[in-house]
C-alpha cells in the first residue's frame, strides 16, 4: 500500500507539473478570475446606484410639495394638488443583489407612485435600452453558469484521448494502477484549479460585498459545488466512450449548448404557450379605454358603481354639470376595477409559469443554479409579484387617507405630508429555492449513478486485450516447428503493428 501510494504521488506531481505547463489552463483561469472579479465589481456597483436612488427618493418628495404649496393657494382644492403629487415606492436590494441581476434588469426596482389609477402605473415598463434588455446583464451568475462550465471542458476534455493522440496509452496501461483511477487523479487536479478560482471569487464578493456568513451562504456554496461536480462528472462520462479529442471536444459543448441555451429556451417557450397572459400593456389599454369611456357618461353611472365598492361615501354629493375631483378620483378606481378579474388571471399566470419553470429545474442543472441565486438575491419572479403585491396594498392606504380629504372637499392647507402612509417591503429573507437545489442534486447524483459502468468501460481496455491473446498466439511454435524468432509486436487502437 506505501509502494502505491508513493507511486500515486508521483504520478500526481508529474501531472500537476505538466497541468501548470500548460499556459492556456492558467491564462483561461485568469481570465476567468478576472472575468468573476469584474461582475461583482460591476453588481457592487449597480447596487450602489439602486441605494443611492432609493434614498434620494424621499428627499425628491418633500421638494415636490414645498413645490405644490408655493404654487397653490391654501384654500385649493386638494384633489388638484394631489393630481401632481408622486409617493415613492421600492424594492432595496439586498446583500446578494449583486450577484445576481433578475428581472431588476426588466422591472423597475423604484416607482412614482401618484393617486391615480394603478393598474396604468404597475403594469407599464420603464423603456430602457433594447440592446441591454437582449444581452442581459453580466453578472456572476452569468460567471458562473455559463463561462465555468466552458473552462471545465477547455482544461479537461482531452483528459483521456490526449494519451491515444501521443501513443502513450499502453505505456500508462502497464503501470501498476487502473486507468479509471489516473483519469480521476487528472479531473481531480482539474477540478482543485477550478475550485481555487471559485474560492477566490467567494472569497472577495464576501470581503467585497459584506455578504453574511448564513445558512444563503451555505445554500450558495452547497450549489456551486454540486454545479461544478456535474460537470467535471459529465467529462468522465463522455472520456468513458474513448473517442478522440474533437469527438470530446464537440460532444461537451453540445451539452454546455443544450442544457445552457437551448433546453432552457424551448422550456420557456414551451410554459408561455401553455399558459398564456395578457401583457401589461393590454391591461393598461383596457383600464384607460374604461376610464376615458368614463367622459361621456352621466356622472351617475360612475358614481354607482363607485358607491357600491364604497359604501361610507354614498351620501357625498357629486354634481351632474361639471367636473368635480371625487368623481375623477372615483372613475379612476372604477376603471382599475373593470380590469380587476384580468389583473388576478396575470398574477395567476405568471405564478403558473414560476411553478414549470420550478418543475423543468429539476432536469436542467443551469436553470436550478439560476433560480437558486435569483432566490437569494431576491431578483425572482415570485419576489417581483410580492412587490407588484405591495404597491396595491400601499395604493388602498393611500385611499384610506386622501379620500376623507377628497370626498369632503378639503383644501392644501388640510394636507400633511407626514402623516401620509410611506410604502414599505421589507421582506424577511427568502426561502431557499427548495426545488432548484434538488435539481442540482438530483441530476449529480443520476450522472453520479452512471460512473461504476464507466469506470469498467475505461478498465476494460478491449484493445489490449486483443492485442495481448494475439500476441500468446502468434508466439506458440506450430507442430513440427521450433519456437519463432520473430519479434513480438502489441497492436495499439489504431491497428497498425508496432514492434516491442
Amino acid at each position: 500500500m506505501s509502494h502505491f501510494l508513493v507511486h500515486l504521488q508521483e504520478f500526481a506531481h508529474l501531472e500537476l507539473r505538466q497541468m501548470l505547463r500548460a499556459r492556456t489552463a492558467l491564462v483561461a483561469a485568469a481570465l476567468l478570475l478576472v472575468a468573476g472579479v469584474a461582475a461583482i465589481v460591476d453588481g457592487a456597483a449597480r447596487v450602489a446606484r439602486e441605494r443611492e436612488v432609493i434614498a434620494a427618493l424621499e428627499p425628491a418628495l418633500r421638494e415636490e410639495e414645498s413645490y405644490l404649496r408655493k404654487t397653490h393657494a391654501p384654500e385649493d382644492d386638494l384633489g388638484l394638488v394631489l393630481y401632481y403629487l408622486a409617493m415613492p415606492v421600492a424594492h432595496a436590494p439586498n446583500e446578494w443583489t449583486a450577484l445576481s441581476t433578475g428581472l431588476r434588469d426588466v422591472h423597475p426596482y423604484s416607482r412614482h407612485l401618484r393617486f391615480l389609477g394603478l393598474v396604468p402605473q404597475l403594469y407599464k415598463t420603464d423603456i430602457e435600452n433594447p440592446l441591454k434588455q437582449l444581452s442581459g446583464s453580466f453578472d456572476y451568475g452569468f460567471v458562473l453558469i455559463f463561462l465555468v462550465p466552458l473552462f471545465i471542458i477547455g482544461v479537461s476534455y482531452d483528459v483521456r484521448s490526449r494519451d491515444d493522440d501521443l501513443g502513450t496509452e499502453p505505456l500508462l496501461c502497464s503501470q501498476p494502477t487502473r486507468l479509471s483511477r489516473v483519469l480521476a487523479l487528472r479531473l481531480a487536479l482539474r477540478a482543485g484549479l477550478v475550485s481555487a478560482v471559485w474560492l477566490a471569487l467567494l472569497a472577495f464578493s464576501v470581503a467585497w460585498l459584506s455578504l453574511p456568513l448564513d445558512a444563503r451562504a451555505g445554500a450558495f456554496a452547497l450549489a456551486s459545488l454540486a454545479y461544478i461536480a456535474l460537470w467535471f462528472v459529465a467529462v468522465f462520462l463522455v472520456a468513458s466512450l474513448r473517442r478522440s479529442s474533437a469527438w470530446n471536444a464537440i460532444s461537451l459543448v453540445g451539452a454546455w449548448i443544450a442544457w445552457c441555451v437551448l433546453l432552457p429556451a424551448l422550456v420557456n417557450l414551451a410554459i408561455v404557450t401553455a399558459s398564456p397572459a395578457r401583457g401589461g400593456v393590454e391591461l393598461t389599454l383596457a383600464q384607460r379605454q374604461e376610464m376615458n369611456a368614463g367622459w361621456d357618461r352621466p356622472k351617475r353611472a360612475t358614481m354607482d358603481p363607485f358607491f357600491a365598492r364604497r359604501p361610507e361615501w354614498a351620501r357625498t354629493q357629486v354634481p351632474e354639470d361639471r367636473f368635480s375631483w371625487p368623481w375623477y378620483y372615483a372613475m379612476h378606481e372604477v376603471g382599475d376595477a373593470h380590469v380587476a378579474r384580468q389583473v388576478e388571471d396575470y398574477h395567476a399566470a405568471l405564478a403558473r409559469r414560476e411553478r414549470w419553470t420550478a418543475r423543468a429545474a429539476l432536469v436542467l442543472p443551469p436553470l436550478a443554479l439560476e433560480l437558486v441565486l435569483d432566490r437569494m438575491a431576491g431578483t425572482d419572479m415570485a419576489t417581483e409579484l410580492a412587490f407588484r403585491d405591495s404597491i396595491a396594498a400601499y395604493h388602498e392606504q393611500l385611499k384610506q387617507y386622501f379620500y376623507p380629504l377628497i370626498f369632503n372637499y378639503k383644501g392644501l392647507a388640510a394636507f400633511d405630508i407626514d402623516a401620509v402612509p410611506r410604502h414599505r417591503f421589507d421582506r424577511a429573507p427568502p426561502p431557499l429555492h427548495l426545488s432548484g437545489l434538488a435539481g442540482l442534486l438530483g441530476v449529480l447524483a443520476l450522472l453520479g449513478a452512471m460512473l461504476p459502468l464507466a469506470v469498467r468501460r475505461i478498465d476494460a481496455t478491449p484493445w489490449l486485450e486483443e492485442a495481448s491473446a494475439s500476441d500468446r498466439a502468434s508466439s506458440r511454435p506450430a507442430a513440427g516447428q521450433g519456437p519463432s524468432s520473430e519479434p513480438c509486436t502489441l497492436l495499439p487502437r489504431d491497428g497498425e503493428a508496432r514492434e516491442t
